[in-house]
C-alpha cells in the first residue's frame, strides 16, 4: 500500500484530537486511535472559550481566530453544545482589572466596564452582596462555553460519518520506513500503518515522543471542578468570575464551578475540598440553598512549560504533535491548521510561535 492510500492516525480522543479528526476527516481517510472517545482531560475541564488568559498579542490573536471558527464549525454542525452567554469578570485587584481593561480594549475586545447596579441586573440571581465588594467589573460578551466532551464526541462521530474509523486502544510506539519516516504506531492491539501521525494525546504525548529520544517540554497539575445536580431554573446567564470562585451554567442545567476556571488543588480530601467549595457558590445566589451538590473531578492539566501551545512538527518525518493547557479555546483552530499543513503543506504563519523547536535541547538524547 501506498503511503498516499493510507490513512492518517490521530493519537487523542479529546477536543484537540477531535477536533483535528474532523478536519482532516473531510478530505482524507483518518484513524482515530483512543483509549476513550472524549478524552482525559477535556472531560473535566471548564471549557471556557476566551482570549482572557492571553497575555502576548500573536496569542491573542489566535485564541480570538479560534473562536471566530467555533462560530464556523457551530454553523456547520448546528447541534455543537456551545453557549455565547459572555463572560463577567470581578475578580483580581482594581489595578489589575485596569490593566486587563486596557489590553484587552487596545487589541480589539468588545470589553465594558459594568457599575454594581449593571452587574446585578445582568445577573439578578447572584446576591448582590457579591458585587458590592467588588465595585466593578468587566464585561465581554462574545466569549462563551462548551460542553466539550460532548462537543468531543460529536466532532468524532460526524468525522465516523464522513468514513472515519476509531480504535479503543493504546499506542506504545511509532512504525518506521526505511527512509526514517515515521508509517504508522505500534497500540495495544497491533501495528497501525499510516501515511501521517498526529499526536494529540495530552501528557501521554510525553512517553510517546521519548520513545523517539524528542523531550516533550510539559509540566502537569492537577485541577478540581465541581458540578451541582441539574436545575431547570436559570441561575447565570454568563461565566461569571467572582474572586476565588468561577461559575458558569451547562447546557444540561448544572454549575459548574472552581476557585478559578482552571479549578484548584484539590488538596489531601478533594471530597472536602469540593463540598466547602459548593458551600461558597450556595451563598452566592439567593435561592442557592435550592441547589443540591452533584459531583467533582480532578483533572491533570497539561501545562508547556512556557505556557504556550506545541503545535506541528516534532522533528521526525511524517509525525506532528498537538498539546496545550487551554485546548478546548484553541482546538478548532488547531484542527484547521494541521490539517492544512498536514493535507496541502500549507503552514500557517501563527504556527510559527507554536513549534517544538522553541524549545533548546527539544530534540536531545533523553
Amino acid at each position: 500500500m501506498s503511503i498516499q492510500s493510507t490513512p492518517i492516525i490521530v493519537v487523542g480522543g479529546g477536543i484537540v484530537g477531535a477536533s483535528i479528526a474532523w478536519h482532516l476527516a473531510k478530505e482524507k481517510d483518518v484513524i482515530i486511535i483512543a483509549e476513550a472517545v472524549g478524552g482525559v482531560a477535556t472531560p473535566k475541564s471548564f471549557s471556557w472559550l476566551n482570549a482572557a488568559g492571553a497575555t502576548q498579542k500573536y496569542y491573542y490573536d489566535f485564541r480570538r481566530r479560534s473562536m471566530t471558527h467555533w462560530v464556523e464549525i457551530g454553523k456547520e454542525l448546528p447541534d455543537l453544545p456551545i453557549y455565547w452567554g459572555g463572560t463577567l469578570t470581578c475578580d483580581g485587584t482594581l489595578d489589575e482589572r485596569t490593566k486587563f481593561e486596557k489590553r484587552q480594549s487596545t487589541w480589539g475586545t468588545n470589553i465594558k466596564r459594568m457599575s454594581q447596579t449593571a452587574l446585578a441586573a445582568l445577573e439578578p440571581e447572584i446576591d448582590k452582596a457579591q458585587f458590592s465588594s467588588v465595585e466593578w467589573g468587566l464585561y465581554v460578551p462574545e466569549e462563551g462555553t462548551i460542553e466539550a466532551h460532548d462537543a468531543a464526541a460529536q466532532l468524532i462521530a460526524h468525522a465516523e460519518s464522513l468514513g472515519a474509523k476509531v480504535l479503543n486502544t493504546s499506542v506504545t510506539g511509532f512504525l518506521r520506513h526505511e527512509n526514517g519516516r515515521i508509517s504508522g504506531v505500534v497500540t495495544g492491539s497491533g501495528e497501525i500503518h499510516g501515511s501521517h501521525v498526529v499526536l494529540a494525546a495530552g501528557l501521554a504525548s510525553v512517553p510517546l515522543l521519548a520513545t523517539e529520544n524528542i523531550r516533550l517540554p510539559l509540566n502537569s497539575s492537577e485541577g478540581l471542578i465541581v458540578n451541582t445536580a441539574p436545575t431547570k431554573k436559570r441561575y447565570l446567564n454568563t461565566l461569571v468570575r467572582l474572586p476565588g470562585l468561577h461559575m458558569r451554567q451547562t447546557l444540561d442545567g448544572c454549575i459548574r464551578f472552581g476557585a478559578t476556571f482552571a479549578g484548584e488543588n484539590p488538596g489531601d480530601n478533594p471530597q472536602a475540598t469540593a463540598e466547602e467549595l459548593f458551600q461558597k457558590v450556595q451563598k452566592a445566589f439567593k435561592s442557592g440553598s435550592n441547589l443540591e451538590f452533584g459531583n467533582f473531578t480532578v483533572g491533570v492539566r497539561p501545562e508547556p512549560e512556557d505556557g504556550y501551545p506545541i503545535l506541528g512538527s516534532t522533528g521526525l518525518d511524517g509525525l506532528d504533535v498537538a498539546v496545550m493547557h487551554s485546548g478546548v479555546t484553541n482546538a478548532a483552530l488547531v484542527g484547521e491548521l494541521l490539517s492544512k499543513k498536514i493535507l496541502h503543506g500549507t503552514e500557517d504563519p501563527m504556527l510559527d510561535h507554536f513549534r517544538l523547536d522553541r524549545f533548546e535541547n527539544s530534540h536531545a538524547k533523553l
